[in-house]
């Protein structure tokens, strides 16, 4: 008489994994359906000119939109099933949608305005990220303490301020790519965004550990020697697979067996997502590695590859890069409705108006300082100008970084004071990626810090993704140029080195940034 009930168990179960398979199902579709609703939406508003809303703020608003849809009509899916493929999960934006994000960057930038910039983005990304971290604890633990917003422990708002002091690189090249400013200004903003995430990530890290043990002088200095490890190991073991990489292509020789191609070009992507996961399971920061890693390749890897995978290479890249950029955002749209989120509470409006002042106020005792002490060094005309550093304080952009630590706030501080991190980061996101991130052409015009050498308005009449092609390409296959008419094909290594120190000279008077750093030399 048992056989019936095992029978109806067996097809309960079967029917409860099929309403599970067919909610993933649904939810990937949903997702797809809206990266394409996003690159659509973005193609005409580019294609008409409409330059307030960027296409970061298209994918936030989409996917907030869309996560209302799901939050109403989910009751006939499996809405567990579905929320959990809907919704943003760290481990999946840190290992799967950032490496290819941060190594398209490396890859594609210029050496010569990185490194020439290199004092400014170390002052902004390392003191600037420490002090904006003091300034928000101090505000937010103040006026929780004083009882006029959401009450968190001292450590509990270090760690919101520290989070939300990771200025975000993802934002940034999703905004600023897209628009025509000034290449000093643009570099130097990328480069402290990806930097003081290393920051951000190592002090959210050192505080979540202070929770379990006591505070004391002796563990600053060690969380200081820690950050220091960290960032030089994560610059060496990203800047080792790059030159591995050079070389096996060097030796490799498929200049001379063109019908190789595929393979080539295959060999080539593993390498970033290893240099990027050697750092992270060492212990140290991927994202500095993945970024050193792209630098590397850029400048020797590339020279070593058939010119039609070098073109490949740099497609596929930008491509894999744009798809992944487009998913953190929609991501974060749909966690205004499918996240857990603590809106209901006053005291969590009070702390976002908190927080949010604070973090205004960080970013001005960042960089006007800052780029006080940067331009103590320089000379008259390679100064940080007042428009520029302006600009600098506008474009304090939070987004993924933030997001990504505040979500993980929630099982490190416990379900209420995470969830109220987590809903206050997220609608500081939404406010400096729709208005900040809006304002950013007019910003551009209205303080003249656009690229001169590109027009004179923050946009051009081309789509901007046939633009960044292009001016990608021109940077990307700058030391061919520099190379004359030799074939490739028969180049040494010490004809590469001269072409490096010509091409550095050559780019250096263009360049107003800094002196002759030996950071510049080996460029």
């Amino acid at each position: 008489m048992e056989a019936p009930v095992e029978k109806v168990d067996v097809l309960a179960a079967t029917e409860e994994a099929g309403g599970e398979e067919a909610s993933e199902a649904l939810a990937l579709l949903t997702q797809m359906i809206l990266i394409i609703i996003v690159f659509i939406v973005g193609w005409q508003l580019e294609k008409r000119h409409v330059h307030w809303i960027s296409e970061a703020a298209v994918g936030l608003i989409i996917g907030v939109a869309a996560g209302g849809i799901a939050y109403v009509t989910t009751h006939e899916f499996n809405v567990s099933s579905y929320a959990d493929w809907m919704n943003f999960d760290p481990d999946f934006f840190f290992f799967a949608l950032l490496p290819p994000i941060i190594f398209d960057a490396g890859y594609s930038l210029d050496p010569a305005y990185f490194f020439g910039n290199f004092d400014a983005i170390c002052t902004l990304a390392f003191l600037g990220t420490f002090v904006s971290c003091i300034i928000i604890t101090a505000m937010v633990w103040t006026f929780g303490f004083l009882g006029l917003c959401y009450k968190l422990n001292f450590i509990q708002a270090g760690l919101f301020g520290s989070l939300i002091s990771a200025t975000d690189p993802v934002t940034t090249l999703a905004i600023l790519g897209n628009v025509r400013a000034d290449q000093n200004l643009y570099y130097l903003i990328f480069g402290e965004s990806v930097l003081n995430d290393a920051v951000a990530i190592v002090l959210y890290q050192t505080l979540n550990e202070f929770q379990h043990q006591k505070f004391s002088a002796s563990s600053v200095g060690k969380a200081f020697g820690v950050f220091l490890l960290i960032f030089v190991g994560s610059c060496f073991i990203g800047s080792a697979f790059g030159l591995l990489s050079s070389l096996f292509y060097r030796y490799a020789q498929f200049r001379k067996e063109s019908e190789y191609n595929i393979v080539e070009a295959c060999l080539l992507v593993p390498v970033p997502v290893a240099a990027y996961m050697a750092a992270e399971a060492a212990g140290l920061s991927g994202i500095v590695s993945i970024l050193f890693c792209g630098i590397v390749m850029a400048r020797y890897t590339r020279q070593n590859l058939t010119e039609t995978t070098s073109k490949m290479s740099l497609s596929f890249f930008k491509v894999v890069a744009k798809v992944a950029e487009t998913f953190v955002f929609i991501y974060m749209g749909l966690s205004l409705f499918l996240g857990h989120q603590t809106f209901t509470m006053p005291s969590m409006w009070f702390m976002f108006i908190v927080s949010f002042i604070a973090m205004l106020m960080a970013r001005v005792a960042n960089v006007y300082p800052n780029c006080f002490i940067v331009n103590l060094r320089r000379s008259p005309r390679e100064k940080i100008s007042k428009n520029h550093q302006l600009f600098l304080w506008f474009s304090g952009l939070r987004g993924a970084i933030a997001f990504a630590l505040a979500m993980k706030s929630t099982n490190d501080v416990g379900e209420e004071a995470g969830g109220v991190m987590f809903s206050t980061t997220l609608l500081i996101v939404l406010v400096t990626v729709i208005i900040f991130g809006g304002m950013t052409p007019f910003m551009l015009s209205k303080l003249d810090v656009l690229d001169k050498s590109n027009g004179d308005t923050p946009y051009g009449t081309p789509s901007y993704h046939n633009l960044d092609s292009e001016h990608q390409r021109m940077k990307d296959h700058q030391s061919d140029r520099d190379m004359g008419e030799v074939d490739m094909s028969e180049v040494e290594m010490s004809e590469l080195e001269l072409s490096a120190d010509v091409s550095s000279m050559a780019l250096q008077t263009d360049v107003g940034s800094s002196s002759d750093t030996p950071l510049r030399k080996f460029i």
